[in-house]
């Protein structure tokens, strides 16, 4: 990967960022922890271009989730939900 830290902009200014981005996107640290990532304009645009692409549906949400599972056979009741919810609510310990 391709590091750049927040100390090496502040000796090298934009220059060391310039010549980073030659090489590939690049990670910017911030005491010794990753801050962000700084990618080119055609990179960017390439990675815009893909979500768009893989963006057909949205994802359902958790509930979406639940009532899909059943809507297809006999239809969640509010005691079903309740009951699926506390099951799920149990397990959340385990994890």
């Amino acid at each position: 990967m391709n590091f750049v830290t927040v100390a090496d902009i502040k000796r090298s200014g934009f220059s060391v960022l310039e010549a980073a981005l030659a090489r590939g996107p690049v990670h910017l640290m911030k005491r010794n922890r990753p801050s962000a990532v700084l990618l080119s304009p055609s990179d960017y645009d390439l990675l815009v271009q893909q979500a768009r692409r893989n963006a057909v549906a949205p994802v359902n949400a958790g509930l979406d989730i639940l009532l899909a599972q059943d809507s297809a056979s006999e239809g969640l009741s509010a005691s079903a939900m309740h009951a699926r919810l506390t099951e799920m609510g149990e397990s959340w310990g385990e994890r």
